[in-house]
Formats: structure tokens, C-alpha cells, sequence
């Protein structure tokens, strides 16, 4: 990790990461960024939530089940950023949603801290020189473009699939649905690496993920999407009781969902009566997971039935909850 503004970030793709850097400028200077006031706790970060199931039995428990949470809630939407960075090691894809820390921050202080935050021991980020390439946004047709000055080499065909996934995933959860690339001698593209020349690449909002838990070394638990998309939220839901990503645990127990049904946008999710849903740190995960899948197909909102009690963590599950605007917030020290 870099310890300095002087140290850019791992050189993972060479001359490539213009091209990488290029979106992330773009997203980074748009003021519709995704907002979270309650930063994820750090003595929940270190439980593993799927096999501990405490319940929150005293005020002081309860209090900070009150503030743990692993999303960014819609309705807080102007304060964090919401980057991809990948594990070095298993390739898994982990977006964060990073604080910023004053309004007039600028796009290198940013990558220097996405560098910086120290989640995985061998972290990839995208580097922090952004000097050969111009951004343009166009807000009202939530279109980038971007110019490219020199033309970026070939890198690894693994590399290549890598920074495509951690593209993907940071514009997802930007306003923007579509990029377009141009350069200095073709209006209509750029060449980059292996891809060729590129034109425009589209970012679906709607990827049809579900989520499982990603738990680092230090023990922080992380809500990540997962490689495959499905026909149907019922089928995600249902992957998300095994979890086919070998990096990854399940959320949900087997059995504990007995049925899925749906309403326009509205999707209802009934727990079997023996299922252990309860207010503790693994009943937020499966929720907050369960959101963040709902959402994935389109959902706004998800009704949960069958629960131990009425209230986990900061949800009031005999109500309706609105799906979160993005995963995984961090508050820089």
C-alpha cells in the first residue's frame, strides 16, 4: 500500500491503467455519489456473522446493532464514492463505498486513498497517475466520454477480464450508463490492450447477482456480488443459501427461506417458522445481502415475513424496507 502521495499504487497493468483511470476520474467529479451516515463498525468487521449469532440482550448490544450495517442507504446519497477493488490473491471483486472526508476533495487525494485503505494484504487498485487521458460527462444523457492521448498496449488476457470486472462494478453504482471512448487520431474509438479498438461500452444497472460474504484476513466482512447472473431472484436467493464462489460464504442458511414472491416492484420474502432470524450481526448480513439482490433485479422495496422479532439491526421488518444504493462503506481514520 502506498504510504505517501509520492508512492503511486501497484502498477498491476502497466500502460492500461489510463484507460481504468479515465472512468474512475468521471465518477469521482460527478456530484450524485452514494451517501451513508452509520460507517460500518469495526468490532463487527472482526466476528465471522454467519456462525455467530449473538442477539442483542443488553442496551449496550443493541445500541451498537443499532449502528452496524453493511450498506449505504438510498435515502444518503452525496457523501461516498463506491470503487471496485479486487483480492490479488482469489481475483474476487469487492466494491467499497469510501467516505469522503471534505467537499473539495480532489480526484488524486481519492485514488491515493483507495489505495490506502488497507482492506486486503494484497490489494488491486487502480493506480494514481491520470495524466493521459480527458474526461467529459454528459449528466443529462448519463454518458462519459473519454479521450485517450497515447495508445494503451496489450496486457495479460487475465488482466484484461480483471479490470473489465472492476470497470463494470465501480460504474454501476455511478449515474452514468454507458462510456464512450475516442482518442487522438479516431473520433469514433481507442485501442486498448487486448481489446482492440473500443467504441462504447455499456454499464447495466440491473446485473441479476446475488451476494454471499467475503471475510478478509483480519476478519472484516464484505457483502460481494457473485461471478454468474440467474433467470430470477428466487433462483439468486437460492444460490445465495450455498454460495458457488469458493472465496465466498453463504448468507443464508438452507431452508431458512421458504418462499419469494413478487408484486411490480415490490418482492416479499417469508422465512420458514424454524429458521433463525434473529437481531444479530449474521441476521443484518442475510437482510442487508437479501436487499442488495432484490435490487439487482429491479426491486425497490422488500417485505420480510416470519422473522424472530420485528426489529434487526436498524430495520423494522414489519414494515416494508426501500432496497440500499450501494455495498460496503468505509470511513477513513
Amino acid at each position: 500500500m502506498a504510504k505517501s502521495k509520492k508512492k503511486p499504487a501497484v502498477r498491476w497493468i502497466g500502460p492500461a491503467c489510463a484507460a481504468a483511470i479515465a472512468v474512475f476520474i468521471a465518477f469521482i467529479i460527478s456530484p450524485h455519489f452514494f451517501d451513508q451516515a452509520q460507517p460500518q463498525q469495526k468490532e463487527a468487521s472482526q466476528e465471522n456473522a454467519v456462525t455467530k449469532t449473538e442477539t442483542a440482550d443488553s442496551p449496550k448490544a443493541a445500541s451498537s446493532l443499532d449502528q452496524t450495517s453493511f450498506v449505504v442507504p438510498e435515502k444518503e446519497q452525496n457523501n461516498y464514492i463506491t470503487v471496485a477493488i479486487a483480492d490479488a490473491e482469489t481475483s474476487a471483486i469487492i466494491p467499497i463505498s469510501i467516505k469522503k472526508t471534505n467537499a473539495d476533495q480532489t480526484i488524486q487525494d481519492m485514488l491515493f486513498e483507495s489505495g490506502e485503505l488497507g482492506i486486503l494484504d494484497h490489494a488491486i487498485t487502480i493506480p494514481s497517475f491520470i495524466d493521459e487521458v480527458e474526461v467529459k460527462e454528459n449528466q443529462r444523457q448519463k454518458e462519459l466520454s473519454i479521450r485517450v492521448h497515447q495508445p494503451i498496449e496489450a496486457f495479460s488476457v487475465k488482466d484484461d477480464t480483471l479490470l473489465k470486472k472492476m470497470l463494470k462494478e465501480s460504474l454501476k453504482w455511478s449515474p452514468y450508463e454507458k462510456v464512450k471512448f475516442l482518442s487522438d487520431q479516431n473520433e469514433g474509438g481507442a485501442i486498448i490492450g487486448s481489446y482492440g479498438t473500443y467504441t462504447e461500452i455499456r454499464i447495466p444497472k440491473q446485473s441479476k447477482r446475488a451476494y454471499y460474504l467475503y471475510q478478509n484476513k483480519q476478519g472484516q466482512d464484505f457483502l460481494v456480488p457473485s461471478d454468474k447472473t440467474f433467470d430470477t431472484v428466487k433462483e439468486a436467493i437460492k444460490d445465495m443459501e450455498s454460495s458457488s464462489q469458493k472465496e465466498t460464504t453463504p448468507l443464508i442458511q438452507a431452508g431458512a427461506v421458504q418462499s419469494v414472491t413478487k408484486k411490480q416492484k415490490h418482492l416479499y420474502i417469508r422465512f420458514s417458522k424454524d429458521s433463525e432470524v434473529d437481531d444479530s450481526i449474521a441476521g443484518i448480513l442475510m437482510l442487508e445481502g437479501l436487499l442488495l439482490t432484490a435490487k439487482e433485479f429491479g426491486f425497490t422495496e422488500v417485505t420480510f415475513t416470519e422473522t424472530r422479532t420485528r426489529k434487526i439491526g436498524r430495520y423494522d421488518v414489519s414494515d416494508a424496507i426501500s432496497v440500499p444504493a450501494a455495498p460496503n462503506p468505509i470511513s477513513l481514520n
